[in-house]
Parts: C-alpha cells; sequence; structure tokens
C-alpha cells in the first residue's frame, strides 16, 4: 500500500494497475466489481489558461488600449485643471473617473507582462499591491460611471434650485471619497473573513485574486453583486429618465409652437418647421449618446460580473472579460469628455499655444463660474 499511497500524494488522475491490484487483493470479492469501476473515473484538472496565442493576444491587445487610455486620461485631467470653465461639478467627477482610469491604465503593462509568464514574475508583496491598486482603479471607475449620470439626472431634470441644494462642492467631494472607499472594502473585508484573498492568480496568471484560495470564486461574486450590478441598475434608471425628460419637453415646445407660432417667431425668430426639425435633431443626439454611454458601460463591465455570477464552466471567458473592462478605462475619455468641443478647444490652445485665439483666451484663464446648464458640457 505504501506505493500506492505515494503514488496518490503526488496528484497523479488515475491509480496505476499495481496499486489496483494491492488494494484488490484486501478487498472482499463482492465489493471488487463496485472498486473496479470507481477506478475507471479520472479526475479532471483545474483549469489554468495556459494558451500561449491566447495569452499573446490578450497581452498585446492590454499594452495597445493601455497605450491609447493612458495619454487619453491625462488629456481629460490636463484639460480640466487649465481651464477654470471646465472645473463644474459633473467635471469634477469625469476627473475622478479619468484619474482611476489612469492608475488601471498604469496597471495594464505589468499584468500584460504576467500574463506571458509561467510563474509570478514579481515578488509576491509588489503583486499584492498591483492586485489593490488594480482593483481600486476599475472598482472606482465604474463608481464613477453611476455617479455621472446620477448627477446628470438632476441637472437635467431637476429645479436648479434643488441641484444646488444637494450637490455643493463638499457633497461632490463626498461622492469621490465614496467612488474609492467601497472598493476598498470589497478588497479588505472579505478576505479579514476569509473568503478570498488578494494575489498571485495561478488560475489566470496574473495579479488580482489567489485562486488557490477556495472562495476565490465566492469572493469575485460578492465585488461584482456589490458593484457592477448595481452601478448598471443606476445607469440605466437615471439616463433612461433623462431621455423621457426630454422627449417630453420637447413635444411641448412642438405644441407650443403648434398652437401659437407666433408667439415662438417673437421669442426665438425661428419658424415653426424649423423649430421642429431642431428639437428633433436634438433628441436624436441625446439618445444617441445616452445609447452609446450605456451600451459602452454593458459591453465592457457586464461581461465580467455575468462571468463571476456562473463561475467553473465561463473560466476560459474570464481573461477576455479581462480585456473588455480594460477597454472601458480606454473609451471613457472619449465618451465623457475629449468628444465634446470646450474639452477639444482647450486642448488645442495647450498643445499649440502659437495658435491660440485670442477670443478662446477666457477658457484658460477665466475665473468666472457659469451659472448655467451651458456651462456644463456633459449634460447632453
Amino acid at each position: 500500500m505504501a506505493p500506492c499511497i505515494e503514488s496518490l500524494s503526488t496528484g497523479t488522475h488515475s491509480i496505476s494497475a499495481g496499486c489496483t491490484q494491492a488494494i484488490t487483493s484486501t478487498m472482499a470479492p463482492n465489493t471488487t466489481a463496485e472498486f473496479s469501476s470507481v477506478t475507471s473515473v479520472t479526475v479532471s484538472p483545474p483549469y489554468i489558461f495556459n494558451d500561449p496565442v491566447q495569452r499573446l493576444v490578450i497581452a498585446v491587445l492590454a499594452c495597445v488600449i493601455s497605450a491609447i487610455g493612458i495619454p487619453g486620461n491625462l488629456l481629460v485631467i490636463l484639460a480640466i485643471s487649465l481651464s477654470k470653465r471646465l472645473q463644474t461639478k459633473t467635471n469634477m467627477l469625469v476627473a475622478n473617473l479619468a484619474c482611476s482610469d489612469l492608475l488601471t491604465g498604469l496597471m495594464i503593462p505589468l499584468q500584460a507582462y504576467s500574463i506571458l509568464q509561467e510563474t509570478l514574475p514579481y515578488p509576491e508583496a509588489f503583486c499584492i499591491g498591483l492586485a489593490v491598486l488594480f482593483w481600486l482603479g476599475l472598482g472606482s471607475s465604474v463608481i464613477a460611471l453611476a455617479l455621472i449620470a446620477f448627477i446628470r439626472y438632476y441637472i437635467i431634470t431637476k429645479p436648479r434650485q434643488m441641484y444646488e441644494t444637494l450637490f455643493r462642492r463638499r457633497h461632490i467631494v463626498l461622492m469621490i471619497f465614496f467612488a474609492w472607499l467601497v472598493p476598498l472594502v470589497l478588497i479588505v473585508v472579505p478576505p479579514l473573513a476569509n473568503v478570498g484573498k488578494i494575489g498571485y492568480s495561478t488560475r489566470y496568471r496574473i495579479c488580482a485574486t489567489d485562486t488557490s484560495q477556495g472562495l476565490s470564486d465566492l469572493y469575485s461574486l460578492i465585488a461584482a453583486i456589490s458593484v457592477e450590478v448595481p452601478c448598471l441598475i443606476v445607469i440605466v434608471i437615471c439616463y433612461t429618465k433623462i431621455y423621457l425628460f426630454i422627449r417630453q419637453v420637447s413635444l411641448d415646445v412642438i405644441s407650443s409652437a403648434r398652437s401659437d407660432p407666433s408667439e415662438v417667431n417673437r421669442v426665438r425668430g425661428i419658424p415653426r418647421t424649423t423649430l421642429e426639425v431642431m428639437v428633433f435633431r436634438r433628441q436624436i443626439r441625446v439618445a444617441k449618446n445616452l445609447f452609446i454611454v450605456t451600451c459602452a458601460y454593458i459591453i465592457c463591465v457586464m461581461p465580467f460580473s455575468i462571468m463571476c455570477i456562473i463561475p467553473g464552466s465561463t473560466w476560459p471567458a474570464i481573461p477576455w472579460t479581462f480585456l473588455f473592462g480594460f477597454i472601458n478605462t480606454c473609451i471613457n475619455p472619449f465618451i465623457y469628455a475629449l468628444k465634446h468641443p470646450q474639452f477639444q478647444e482647450v486642448l488645442w490652445m495647450a498643445t499649440c499655444p502659437w495658435k491660440k485665439n485670442p477670443e478662446h483666451a477666457p477658457l484658460l484663464v477665466s475665473g468666472r463660474k457659469d451659472t448655467t446648464n451651458n456651462g456644463n458640457i456633459n449634460n447632453d
């Protein structure tokens, strides 16, 4: 029996013929047949992300995403820091989003290098720190997206006095603190209860969650249910309400124009047909922007959450869902900032000072607070 025990302890997944003979010789005849059926069963090895082609593709794509996302987020931070006019309450959250995505983008190349290695290429303490910063950046980014949706909803659909009362600058600071506190709590508290552990994942070869810990899948599930799913609900509800509100306002404007076109012409100087076209185009633009924001979240963030909710059979797909999460940090600067004209003007003047236009100079130096919604370039 000693050789049999030694063979089993080495981690083989089938029992040798010699071991079978030794064991069956000590068994009663009526149990030999039953044992024979048991010995024919082999144990499936745990999943490990070993495919070299997939690892190389993911590592290369991750580095490309990082190369785009890092300068993109730096440009957003630069524009907001340079322009007083861009330093609105909503853009404080946009700047926080850029900081979160920048942190994640800086961690991506280190994770890509780890994927290509057969063993942990860093000291264990460095890997734990990398994992903490990685999850902290991703988590705070997701929460920031929900907070931007929430504050947009109040700016657009509620009276300005209510918005000014609820969202003072100190309240925005607290919201930003909350966006970083929640993922930090999720990183620290579950491991203290022996549910998961931050560290090197032997399954996926990155510094994220220690998959050798028995409850690592539960750890990922807790994070997904606590952050990604609630944020999705907030984003969908807020943007749906924004669209319905703008649609109703547009219908009211058109109805007023049809009932008293002379009043509309006197106030706006716009013919009824032209007004209807403008309202329709604005509805299309708003619907398109909200659709892009919502779809970007669902496509980039939710696949990982879904994989966490259905563990086991979905393990091979997890590395690719990580890649989608990386893409989210790359496209956020373009969705929330860089596509807006005021951001483009500020960055143009900052990067090309010899082409400054005097009439645009106040964008960089003005300390005047914009008291209208037009000062917030993210209201649409």
